[in-house]
């Protein structure tokens, strides 16, 4: 009977076998890699957050960069027209460098992929896109749902998102 109410007892004594402190001592070791390898992994979470937080901070940081670095020869130009000396220069000097200008800053909005919205006067009224500041009557579009009758202000849109609708008026519908 004492064999099987002792389990790992030594039979002389009361005191646990050897094979049994073994056990538990490797017991322990186990649990105590595990905790290290816990600490570890948890750590390596925390400092890979840390990386990917700081890493986003300077993405929002430096997010127009590119941007901004196509805008300055644009600004050199805007100087360099501001720089002209008018007593020099002609009216239609300063007019086709304007539009040398205008023309330099709307190819760098179109590498960065900004659209613009300009509707012609017969299309449909889009409200997505397009902003009705006003009501005109037009006997050309009388019998139609709403539809533009005239441009008033060009929208841009980016990668397909209305930055700023186009001012638009539109006909006034009978009803």
């Amino acid at each position: 009977m004492a064999k099987t109410t002792q389990h790992n007892l030594d039979e002389n004594t009361d005191m646990p076998a050897e094979p049994a402190t073994d056990d538990v001592t490797q017991l322990q070791a186990e649990r105590n890699e595990l905790f290290e390898r816990l600490a570890r992994v948890t750590a390596e979470f925390q400092n890979s957050r840390k990386r990917l937080e700081a890493d986003l901070e300077s993405r929002v940081q430096y997010a127009n960069a590119n941007l901004i670095k196509s805008l300055i020869p644009v600004i050199d130009n805007f100087e360099r027209a501001l720089a002209v000396d008018l007593t020099k220069t002609d009216a239609a000097g300063i007019l086709k460098g304007l539009q040398l200008v205008h023309d330099q800053w709307m190819t760098v909005l179109k590498s960065q992929l900004v659209q613009e919205i300009s509707p012609q006067a017969g299309d449909p009224f889009d409200p997505v896109q397009h902003q009705a500041v006003m009501q005109q009557p037009d006997e050309n579009y009388e019998n139609q749902g709403p539809t533009v009758v005239q441009l008033l202000q060009k929208g841009y849109s980016l990668n397909d998102r209305v930055l700023r609708p186009a001012q638009v008026a539109v006909n006034k519908v009978q009803g």
